[in-house]
Order: structure tokens, then C-alpha cells, then sequence
């Protein structure tokens, strides 16, 4: 007996962080979306109308926007690194130790968010697997997988996990990152992550009432404690004297660090703007199912508008000193880019040596940490209104 589940494939278009990539693609299949799902188009305000103005099919712009909200819900998006990413010196996520693996509390947090209830398993071979997630394969809910504990390359983070999308008669249908989907019969992995069934479904009777824990004042607290955190500011403190005391000697590992850190506000911040300006996505649906209550309702709403502004014009709309276009300078800087593999080359060694260019890329990268500052007043704003 065999059966295997649609499921789209991850990462889709710029989503570096591949759980969030595997989750949303998990995500969409448990929720059974598909082409004809409709999409919120932010930069038109409206459905999508398959207008040409942009590309890709519909269900890998669905698939997007789910990791827009979980990138930004779960906090990951208002860091400089990524809490499994061993590499760094040291997170700027609060309460991360090097050697962080997708902790309980964070699981917990994040599934509940995206709508999904769940059991955790450890150091299962693919027939143990196949045991546990059959059930769950059966009701039309993939699953995940990952071996992470030791990394064999320091990049292993970006893409150790994998969703199960079904079963054979031994084993395991498995679609690894990028893609591809294998059986396997043998091999054991150390985390899994089986999905057992829906939670704050409209009107589905397969959600038997549930309804998610965590309210959108929850998911702006979190986002507020990772760009409160101290390590930011000891961050912009730690850059401006990298770049007051660049020598030749130190000039590629400055270049590497500091084109590293830039590659993650770049994204992130851009994924966190798209989630908090669509009015139909896993975010905004906390707004809409807080309260009966219409002048409360028209507050909530009214306080998501204003964040939606604020967000855009911080981190994604043009003309703003954004963060994301602060980011292609800070690129330019050094001549990085698309041709380069977004990596330094020669060229950027001898750049960053030039006083001038110190200067430009200290100014610029203090616009991106001034851009957490005002995102983080408005969301304090935010917060503190709730009590007035």
C-alpha cells in the first residue's frame, strides 16, 4: 500500500530560511490550498486578477505568503541571523544559545500559529515512520523531518529539513529541499514533526472548534522583544568599529561579515512588509477573527492599517530609505550582487579599504538599524494603546 500528497515545492522564489520554506509548503497542503486559492495582491489592494504584472502560478504566491507570516509571526524576520545558523559569533534572537534546534516553545508557537496541531517525534527509522505518519498521510497531512543535531557544513541549517509527503509499502516518499522526492526504506532521522489535524478553520467541521491560542498583540509582543533586544544595538555598535578600523589584513573577513549580515535584513524585513500589508493571509486573519465586538474590531483593524504603513515604508516601499533598498546599496558598496552570488569578490577587499566607502556603508547601515527603531516605537505604540 502506497500514497503520496501533492505538495509544492520548497524554497520557493526568496525564502532563505528552509524550515519556514518546508513549513509553508506543509502548511499549504494541510490546508489544501491550490492554484485557485485566492491571493491578497498588496500593491494592487486587491484579489489577484492575474493582471501580468507580476509571475508565477498561484499556489507558489500562496506558498510565499505563508512564509511572509510565519517568517514574521515566529519573529525570525527582525533579526540579523538565523537562531540555527551555528556560524555567528553569537544570535541576535533573545534567549538563543549557539547550537538552538526548533526548541519546544518555538515549535509550539509556531504551529500553533500557522493553524496546525502536532506531535513531535525523535530517532525514527523510515518503517518507525512510517507507522507514525501514515494516519496523518491518509487524512491529507505531510509531515517533516530533519537530522540537525551536527551539521556537516556550516550551510546544513538553510537546508536540513524535509517534508514526508507519503508512504510506500517499506518505507517513506520524501520531497527534499529544492524539490526532488525520493523513497526511502532505510536511514534514521532524529526530529520529526507529524501533523495531526487543523485548528481555526472556518466552517470546517475537521477542526472540531479549535482555534489558535496566541492573539495578533501576542505575535507584535514577540516581534517587539527581537528588535528590543540588546544584541542589536551592541551590533551597530560592533560594525561602526569594523569599519573605523579596516586594514588590509582584515579586509575579506570584514567584507564577508558584513555582506553576511546585510543578506538577512535584506529579505527578511522585505518578507515582514509583505505579511503585514495583505488583508487576507495567516496574519491578518488574527485581526479579523479577534473580536465580535464592532468598535473593538475597528480599533484592531484600524491599529493593523497603521502598522501596514509603517511597515511598508520602513522595510519595502520605494523612496523611503527602506531597508531593502539600503540593503542593494550596502550591496553596491562593494560591488556585490546577483553576478557575484550575492559574495564578495577581490574588488570588494580593495573597496572596503577607501575611507569614503567606510563612510557610506557606516550611514547606511545605521538607516537600517534607525528603521528597527521606528518599527519597534510603532509597535510599542501598538501595544500600549491596548491598555489605554
Amino acid at each position: 500500500m502506497k500514497k503520496q500528497l501533492t505538495v509544492h515545492p520548497f524554497p520557493h522564489d526568496a525564502e532563505s530560511n528552509g524550515f519556514i520554506a518546508a513549513l509553508s509548503s506543509v502548511v499549504c497542503a494541510a490546508r489544501k490550498y491550490t492554484d485557485d486559492t485566492p491571493y491578497w495582491c498588496s500593491p494592487k489592494g486587491c484579489y489577484c486578477k492575474k493582471c501580468g504584472g507580476c509571475t508565477g502560478q498561484s499556489l507558489g504566491k500562496t506558498q510565499l505568503s505563508v512564509y511572509h507570516c510565519l517568517l514574521t509571526a515566529s519573529g525570525l524576520a527582525f533579526g540579523f541571523d538565523y537562531p540555527e545558523d551555528d556560524s555567528v559569533g553569537s544570535h541576535t534572537i533573545p534567549n538563543t544559545p549557539i547550537g538552538w534546534r526548533w526548541d519546544d516553545g518555538f515549535m509550539s508557537d509556531i504551529m500553533d500559529f500557522a493553524g496546525l496541531s502536532f506531535i513531535r517525534c525523535k530517532n525514527k527509522t523510515a518503517a518507525e515512520i512510517r507507522a507514525v505518519i501514515k494516519d496523518s498521510i491518509d487524512a491529507g497531512y505531510p509531515a517533516m523531518a530533519a537530522n540537525h543535531r551536527v551539521y556537516p557544513n556550516e550551510m546544513t541549517w538553510s537546508s536540513c529539513w524535509k517534508i514526508i509527503c507519503g508512504y510506500t509499502d517499506d518505507g517513506i516518499t520524501v520531497m527534499n529541499y529544492g524539490g526532488e522526492v525520493s523513497n526511502e526504506t532505510d536511514g534514521t532521522y532524529e526530529d520529526i514533526i507529524v501533523i495531526t489535524g487543523k485548528v481555526d478553520c472556518t466552517n470546517d467541521a475537521a477542526c472540531n472548534g479549535n482555534k489558535r491560542k496566541q492573539t495578533y498583540f501576542d505575535v507584535l509582543k514577540r516581534i517587539y522583544a527581537v528588535l528590543s533586544d540588546p544584541s542589536h544595538d551592541a551590533l551597530e555598535d560592533e560594525i561602526m568599529a569594523d569599519l573605523s578600523n579596516v586594514t588590509p589584513e582584515n579586509a575579506v573577513m570584514l567584507s564577508y561579515k558584513l555582506m553576511g549580515i546585510n543578506g538577512v535584513p535584506i529579505e527578511a524585513r522585505w518578507h515582514a512588509a509583505e505579511a503585514f500589508t495583505s488583508k487576507d493571509n495567516l496574519l491578518y486573519s488574527l485581526v479579523d477573527s479577534a473580536s465580535a465586538d464592532s468598535a473593538e474590531s475597528s480599533k484592531l483593524k484600524a491599529t493593523a492599517e497603521k502598522l501596514a504603513d509603517l511597515f511598508s515604508k520602513r522595510y519595502s516601499a520605494e523612496g523611503n530609505n527602506e531597508t531593502h533598498g539600503i540593503g542593494w546599496k550596502i550591496w553596491a558598496c562593494l560591488n556585490v550582487s546577483p553576478q557575484t552570488g550575492y559574495l564578495p569578490t577581490e574588488e570588494s577587499f580593495n573597496l572596503i579599504q577607501q575611507p569614503d566607502v567606510q563612510s557610506e556603508l557606516k550611514r547606511l547601515f545605521r538607516i537600517v538599524f534607525d528603521n528597527d527603531r521606528a518599527v519597534a516605537n510603532g509597535i510599542m505604540e501598538a501595544l500600549n494603546a491596548v491598555h489605554s
